[in-house]
This record gives C-alpha cells, structure tokens and sequence, in this order.
C-alpha cells in the first residue's frame, strides 16, 4: 500500500471521517471528470480500458456518498449565483461527463436520478446519433487487435516521441501511438488515421455496440429531466493542435448544434485530451470566449479555488475504476492533496 492510499484508509476511518470533514476547505468547488460507467472484463475488453471510470456498483456508491455530504450543482448554477452576485455555497460539486456515450444514459442517468443528482454531459457532436466509434476508441481497436503494423506508419513530426516506445522489433504499442498520435497537428493526425484505415473492415455489431454514442434522443431526455449538456467540439479536436479557423469551427458548430437539439443554452465547453499542455493555449480560450462560452473545462486534476480567475480552466478531479472507495471519499475531502 503506498503512503496515499494508506493516508485515504486512516482519513476515512468511521471515528476520523467526520473530524477530517470538518477541517477540509469547504470553498473549494470539486468537478468529478468521469468519461464511462460500465462493468467490463478487462482482458477481453477490446477498446480503451482506461475510459471506464467506474462499475456500476462502484458509481452508485459513489453517487450516494456525494448525496450525503455535497451540493450537487451545474455550470447553469454557478452562472446563477453570480449573476446574483451570491457566494457559492459550501461543498458545491459538479459531477461531469466527457464524449458522450451511450452508458452515460443506461447506466450513469438512472443513478444520478435515483439520488437526485444533476451532471453536465459533454458531447462530442459529430458522433451523437450515429454508430461511429470515436476515432481514439477505433484506434484503440485496431491495435488491440493487431491489425495495425504500427512499424510502417510515417508519423510525421511525432516520430522521436513514438521511438522512445517501441520495442526491438519496432512494433509500437497501444500506449505508444496514442501519445504521439493525439501531439501530432491536426492535420497529420487526420492522414495518419486514413492511413491506418486504409483496407480495414468495420466493426463486427456486437463490438461496435460497446462504443455506442448517446442518440439525441437520449439527449434531450436528460436534458428534460434536469441534465446540462455542454460542448467536447464536433469531432473531438485536440484544439491546441488545430488551424484557428478549425478550432473555432468545432467549437461553434458543436454548441450551435446541442442548442438546437435540446432548446436551450450551452454554457459550458470541455477541452479534448486536456491533460495535456499542448491541448489548450491562450488562442484556444480566446476562441472559447468568442464562441459564447461562459466556462472551460479541462482535465488538470485539483479543485477550483478562484472560479473568476479560473473559469476557463478549470481543474477536475479524475474519477478512475481502479480507485478504491475510500480513496474517492479522501479525494473529495482533500482535492489538493489526492487530485
């Protein structure tokens, strides 16, 4: 057990939780960044493991503790409380999905309701309503597959990064092309998925059926019973490596797009593979504003401290399956400390 994981277990002791509680910052608003929740067996698995964030069992308990103890909120909210010119209240969260699959809606939406809970739902619209896989987890397949010769793809500006991770052989691995492939600019990375399609088949039914996007259906039901949808662009553009003209049409068409699907306004836009620091610039959230976005959101783990100075990078805790329950519990406690 390493040091974290054994400072979570003393945290959340029945006799310490409450007294820890009582010492958190309480200001500090907490946005939980989920992208999945299913139950998978992993070694069968055949798209990105690490897109699952939670088993259903493990999201509804989730969920249950965050209904004990938090204030459930959304972007709409938060742009409520300062039109108001209201503090924000204590233990305010916001619960959040990134891409927008089709589970988000089976599995994620009958929980959120059973507790009461609102989330924001991020979509990338280009896939929503259709059967096609988003172009990371197609990938993803493909490797896993084998069926991809990774030894033979021209990766352009990205080779150094992709040769530190291939093997004797040359082989690159699945973890391999992804860093290079999402650092590569936009362009090179739309040739180099062609490339890797050229000849493939498509994917067999039940497969497929694992990656389904959300219908808009689906959508505007959640969107009807209190669910804020927010922009993640059309295609799922990584946006610091994108042309202005390209950046600025993805993130105008995506929120032009939800508005019309579900009569109402987005707020709120979250920014494609953010982790990272080439994926977002000050060109990127000057685009963000002149799109008519009142909040950005990426995935730098931490709470938000100062949301006016923040609001259009605002940090998020990352909510993995492999992380144990009372890890979750110290995480919300102490975002700082176990973001």
């Amino acid at each position: 057990m390493n040091k974290r994981a054994l400072l979570s277990s003393l945290i959340c002791r029945p006799g310490i939780h409450p007294v820890m509680a009582g010492i958190s910052n309480r200001r500090y608003v907490r946005i939980l960044a989920y992208h999945r929740v299913l139950d998978i067996d992993e070694q069968t698995y055949p798209f990105d493991c690490e897109l699952i964030s939670a088993s259903v069992r493990d999201f509804e308990r989730q969920m249950e503790h965050v209904c004990s103890r938090y204030r459930v909120v959304t972007f709409a909210d938060l742009e409520e409380y300062e039109q108001n010119n209201e503090r924000i209240p204590e233990n305010t969260l916001i619960i959040t999905f990134d891409d927008g699959y089709a589970d988000n809606y089976e599995q994620a939406f009958p929980i959120l309701e059973r507790y009461g809970h609102k989330a924001v739902f991020f979509l990338s619209t280009d896939y929503i309503g259709t059967d096609t896989p988003f172009w990371f987890e197609r990938l993803a397949y493909l490797v896993k597959k084998g069926m991809v010769d990774t030894s033979r793809l021209d990766l352009g500006p990205c080779a150094g990064i992709a040769g530190k991770w291939r093997d004797h052989r040359g082989v690159l691995p699945q973890e391999g092309l992804y860093h290079a492939v999402i650092r590569l600019p936009n362009r090179d990375r739309l040739r180099l998925l062609r490339q890797i399609e050229e000849g493939m088949p498509p994917l067999p039914k039940d497969e497929a059926a694992l990656v389904r996007p959300l219908t808009w259906d689906q959508v505007r039901q959640m969107a009807d019973h209190g669910m804020e949808i927010g922009s993640h662009t059309r295609s799922h553009l990584i946006l610091g490596n994108g042309s202005p003209k390209e950046v600025a049409q993805e993130l105008e068409v995506s929120r032009r797009t939800i508005e019309e699907q579900i009569s109402r306004p987005v707020r709120a836009v979250s920014y494609p593979i953010a982790s990272y620091d080439f994926a977002i610039n000050p060109l990127v959230i000057k685009l963000v504003q002149l799109a008519g976005y009142r909040f950005g959101v990426g995935y730098t783990s931490g709470p938000v401290r100062r949301l006016t100075r923040e609001r259009y990078q605002l940090k998020r805790l990352k909510i993995e399956r492999y992380v144990s329950f009372d890890r979750f519990r110290a995480k919300l406690l102490f975002p700082g400390l176990f973001a």
